[in-house]
């Protein structure tokens, strides 16, 4: 028997911590995203995010994150990409931060990429501190500034966590 591609499943359960399709919520999360920094500052609204959050470009998965049923964030990944997935956007809503959410949801895309995947990378907004702070008590390391990424004027910085040795 085969086993299934990373990230393939449905629905998947960290904890108290849910990942599901975006579905119904992805108004509810678009709206959410818009009014949240870094994503507030670029200017994007909630049509263009829910435009974005209905989109899912092959190789991209998106996911609602759900405790005990209610919408604390959303998940956006993009497997495969440079040996190991790309988290495209992490956003952890307001009142579920500060709770090791983005710890364990780095911790099982590290299990869930499989022997294969030997980095996991992001890109974070250059002024945002404590999101800095964050992936590098992760075990992130900033590989480049990217400017003009995402927005004219702003600088994403890219992200590097090695899960394992290169190999052959």
């Amino acid at each position: 028997m085969t086993a299934a591609p990373p990230f393939s499943a449905p629905h998947y359960a960290l904890g108290d911590l849910v990942l599901e399709p975006v579905g119904d919520a992805a108004a509810t999360i678009a709206e959410r995203l818009a009014g949240l920094d870094p994503w507030a500052r670029t200017g994007r609204t909630a049509a263009d995010f829910r435009t974005y959050l209905t989109a899912e470009p092959p190789g991209t998965r998106h996911f609602a994150l759900r405790i005990d049923g209610a919408l604390v964030g959303f998940l956006a990944l993009r497997h495969p990409f440079m040996r190991g997935p790309y988290v495209e956007t992490i956003a952890i809503f307001p009142e579920a931060q500060r709770r090791g959410l983005a710890r364990r949801i780095v911790e099982w895309i590290a299990v869930e990429g499989g022997p294969a995947a030997q980095n996991l990378w992001l890109c974070v907004t250059e002024w945002n501190a404590v999101a800095r702070a964050t992936y590098a008590a992760l075990g992130f390391h900033e590989v480049a500034p990217l400017p003009d990424v995402a927005a004219v004027g702003v600088t994403e910085i890219f992200l590097r966590k090695v899960l394992r040795p290169p190999q052959g």
